[in-house]
């Protein structure tokens, strides 16, 4: 069967085909099947998110030497450790002897993993130490730290700033070609400045794109988020842009906003276009953050299901000050904002999940100003979809 045809019985019609590649406003959005779709998120999480460079965790999460922190991307159990070279490594969370699962809570100041099935031993670089009576009773298999062959299937991994990345199927194109789009228009912003002070936690029931499609669509601003008029009124703001797989908007706003941490540390050496420059990004398939002259926000989107996501907000402030008693307070309403943001979207993008078990729609109809990007976003989803099914008719033949 031909990609399209597979593509046409499974989620995307002929006539949808068409019409994604027309100007805008003849344009749409994704099919309904793929936000409630269980089969679309197995394909997900088996075959598109692995292609991809996608966001894994932060460096914060094990800091020191020794620390280990289990975690779960696209339903694949994975190991985040801080070896003895001060670097992040990030391998699956299986003994190669026979699969059991090495590590079920964080560990801090770890030496080694030991595989509880059999004591196998590995070193915080992935390599066998020990195998306790591998040749026969009392016949072990003893490699020096270091030494022994490779263990733990590593998985491949970079670190930008705080945050780190994996592409699972280790066929993705240069982590450098990834981040280039945003890191160019970050020039000027101290990213190192920046400290992690606190995440924010969601259970949503919907799907976790609608998430990021929110997320990159300006235009309900005015209707969900009145209260942010003051601070970028909707002539200040634009549609967001888009540049291959780099999504992204700016505006600049007239008046500091003190729910907005005023008065709080700014990056160092600022232009004077960043003092009052609000700056915001999507890395297709799975980031998104947000830049003020005072902080950063990242989203952590977890799939639960096709229709429930686990949704946290991670914040960054700047400096050893941010975190100090005397901004306690601006600290706060900077939490407290971004909480009562959330929530006032949360209530759309829950009903706009149970708009799509609605025969009357299936995609939508765009605005040709605002919705260029939630058209791009729909074709970049069609491109992955259709790359996979073609590498595997490929396979088939």
């Amino acid at each position: 069967m031909s990609v399209e045809n597979t593509l046409n019985n499974r989620w995307f019609s002929e006539q949808w085909l068409e019409r994604i590649d027309k100007n805008v406003a003849e344009s749409t959005g994704l099919p309904n099947a793929l936000y409630t779709d269980p089969e679309f998120l197995r394909f997900e999480n088996e075959q598109l998110l692995p292609s991809a460079w996608i966001l894994a965790g932060f460096t914060h999460q094990a800091p020191n030497t020794g620390d280990v922190i289990p975690i779960e991307v696209a339903e694949k159990p994975l190991i985040l450790l801080h070896d003895e070279n001060d670097e992040i490594q990030v391998f699956h969370n299986a003994c190669p002897h026979r699969g059991a699962k090495l590590v079920n809570s964080l560990c801090s100041g770890a030496k080694a993993l030991v595989c509880p099935n059999h004591f196998w031993t590995y070193g915080l670089d992935g390599k066998i130490q020990a195998r306790p009576h591998f040749f026969g009773g009392d016949q072990h298999d003893i490699h020096e730290p270091g030494k022994g062959p490779q263990g733990l299937r590593p998985v491949r991994s970079a670190v930008w700033h705080d945050l780190i990345f994996i592409n699972l199927d280790g066929k993705a194109g240069t982590f450098e070609q990834y981040i280039k789009p945003m890191a160019d228009r970050l020039k000027g912003y101290d990213l190192a400045s920046l400290q992690h002070v606190g995440v924010l936690e969601w259970e949503l029931n919907c799907n976790w794109k609608l998430v990021h499609e929110n997320f990159i669509e300006p235009y309900h601003v005015f209707a969900v988020h009145p209260g942010l008029l003051e601070f970028g009124p909707m002539d200040k703001r634009r549609a967001s842009e888009h540049e291959a797989h780099c999504f992204f908007n700016d505006y600049q706003f007239p008046n500091p906003d003190s729910n907005r941490g005023d008065g709080l540390p700014h990056f160092p050496n600022p232009s004077k276009t960043m003092e009052n420059q609000v700056l915001w990004f999507h890395l297709f398939p799975t980031l998104s953050l947000e830049i003020f002259p005072n902080q950063m926000a990242v989203w952590e989107l977890i799939p639960i299901s096709p229709e429930k996501t686990l949704e946290r907000i991670h914040v960054y402030l700047i400096g050893d000050t941010a975190t100090s008693e005397e901004f306690a307070e601006g600290r706060q309403k900077v939490f407290d904002t971004w909480h009562g943001l959330n929530e006032e979207d949360i209530g759309v993008i829950e009903r706009m999940q149970q708009g799509r078990h609605s025969p009357g729609f299936d995609g939508g109809t765009l605005s040709p100003f605002w919705d260029s990007a939630i058209q791009h976003y729909a074709r970049l989803m069609a491109g992955a979809v259709k790359s996979k099914r073609a590498k595997k008719n490929q396979t088939k033949e």
